[in-house]
């Protein structure tokens, strides 16, 4: 198995192990309900300011272009540019508002398209225009309710009396349920130049990464005060009979808020009050007041608060159990292709007739195919030369570092069967057994056994009465180092890799590292 896929596999266990053990110290804890919403609270608090930031942020944006554009007077066009430009660029921006003196207008960026209407007083029916990505119109039509926000609440704001540096924050009240989830903040801008209200819209659906610690209960209910001591509160579901519980769970929420408001230290509190046959528990904490916030809340039943706990503690379990599969799946995965690799060589290997042997012996030597006249009888000198030996264990080195290859002994350049007389005749016994047992006990010593037995197989096949050695070699799982010696007689190790139809010897040590990196540690 390669390197890569054992630390994959530990790394699954390692984290599988870790999640047992915090599933097990976890279980073993009294859930209490204080301390969860406690907790809630305290992680949600970043959450929210990390949200405000971006918030200022872009309103930052706006004044500084405020203060070179009379945005009141920029035509529809320019607009629609300059407002969808900024809604891209904010992840959390839903749309804007403009509540200006000649007139008002609304962006709302939905999917990959935009929504936008101009020249309207809000409060009537509104005329709505859809362009697609690049500001080109698609169609329009007039709906006859406000959706984005309900008359109530938006009449309790007097846009005129807003001074520069004012902010308010409004939820959406539409009676459309996927439009209930709109948070506003509504601001003068602190400009130069008498600069139009404008109102910065959000989905708080579009929030669940900056709330994720208040959003993972089942039905959690935020509530913001802001610096001019107006509750507002973002609603995540779309439960309809949910919705109505939170109307109701609100005037709850604004009396325990004005018990602390009269609290002298304002320090975090947590309450508990049974309404709707349940028990139901809220945090009070507070924040430096910024943008327009300096308190908020989080309420959610008892139930819901004891089962998300349960839930997180399982959650640990479910993902010890995913680890464990994963690191099985890795092995599993590993083992499979490694039988797959061996069993195909071997079928390749074993399925080759003495046609196809006869047929790779007529194309002639090849990147994967070798011809040697004999193991150690030297047809020149016509004497037994143990230096062949060295070359056959060279081939078969060659082929292994490369792509692996056939080599066939007994089979001289010109492609004609020779046999393997003059090699019988030099051993103790002289047949092919004999003949095997020697080969295999050169390979053993220069390479291993374990190599051997995993990536030879040898084969003597028989043509017109005479014997040739058929060594099929698979390519190697680990470089293969031929042991020679040199002309001063000193043991040295070189490193052959098959390259069309040669064995050719790597002499630069760092072509060599390259070399085996790439060919044996690349999928580690």
């Amino acid at each position: 198995m390669k390197k890569r896929g054992i630390w994959i596999i530990i790394f699954f266990l390692i984290l599988s192990l870790i999640s047992i053990l915090l599933y097990f110290v976890r279980k073993e804890n009294e859930i209490y309900p204080d301390e969860i919403i406690t907790r809630a609270s305290e992680m949600f608090r970043p959450d929210l300011k990390g949200f405000l930031s971006e918030v200022n942020q872009t309103v930052k944006q706006l004044e500084k272009n405020a203060k070179n554009e009379d945005i009141d007077e920029l035509p529809s066009d320019s607009l629609n540019v300059y407002f969808s430009k900024l809604i891209s660029g904010n992840n959390l921006l839903k749309g804007i508002v403009v509540f200006g003196s000649n007139m008002n207008y609304v962006i709302i960026r939905d999917n990959d398209s935009w929504v936008i209407t101009h020249n309207t007083l809000l409060d009537s029916s509104i005329n709505w225009k859809r362009y697609d990505e690049n500001l080109h119109f698609v169609r329009e039509w007039t709906d006859t309710y406000n959706f984005f926000m309900d008359q109530k609440n938006f009449n309790s704001i007097n846009i005129k009396s807003l001074k520069k540096g004012d902010q308010v924050w409004r939820a959406a009240k539409s009676q459309l349920p996927d439009r209930r989830e709109l948070l506003f903040t509504i601001l003068k801008l602190n400009t130069k130049n008498d600069m139009d209200v404008v109102a910065l819209m959000f989905k708080t659906s579009d929030l669940s990464s900056r709330f994720y610690h208040v959003l993972v209960f089942e039905n959690p209910m935020v509530t913001i005060q802001t610096t001019r001591d107006e509750l507002v509160t973002p609603i995540k579901t779309k439960n309809p009979k949910t919705i109505s519980t939170y109307d109701t769970l609100g005037v709850a929420i604004g009396k325990l808020f004005a018990t602390w408001d009269n609290t002298p230290s304002h320090e975090p509190h947590s309450y508990s009050f049974q309404m709707f046959n349940k028990v139901y528990w809220t945090r009070i904490d507070t924040i430096h007041p910024f943008m327009g916030v300096k308190a908020f809340s989080i309420t959610a039943s008892e139930s819901d608060l004891i089962q998300t706990r349960k839930k997180t503690e399982q959650a640990y379990l479910y993902a010890a159990v995913m680890f464990a599969l994963f690191g099985l799946f890795v092995y599993l995965n590993s083992y499979r292709k490694r039988q797959k690799s061996s069993d195909n060589a071997k079928t390749k290997i074993s399925s080759l007739t003495g046609d196809e042997l006869l047929e790779l012996i007529k194309n002639g030597e090849t990147e994967y195919v070798e011809f040697k006249s004999s193991l150690r009888w030297d047809y020149r000198e016509e004497k037994v030369n143990k230096a062949l030996e060295d070359v056959i264990l060279k081939s078969i080195a060659a082929f292994s570092n490369a792509k692996g290859g056939t080599l066939l002994i007994g089979v001289n350049d010109n492609m004609e069967v020779i046999g393997l007389e003059p090699d019988f005749k030099t051993l103790k016994k002289q047949d092919a057994d004999y003949f095997e047992l020697h080969i295999r006990k050169l390979i053993n010593n220069q390479f291993s056994i374990r190599y051997a037995n995993k990536h030879l197989l040898i084969q003597f096949p028989e043509f017109g009465g005479k014997i040739i050695c058929v060594v099929y070699i698979s390519p190697g799982d680990f470089p293969l180092y031929l042991k020679t010696k040199n002309k001063q007689g000193q043991e040295v190790e070189k490193f052959y890799v098959r390259s069309g139809n040669a064995s050719h010897e790597m002499t630069s040590l760092k072509e060599i590292q390259d070399y085996i990196k790439q060919r044996f540690h690349e999928s580690d």
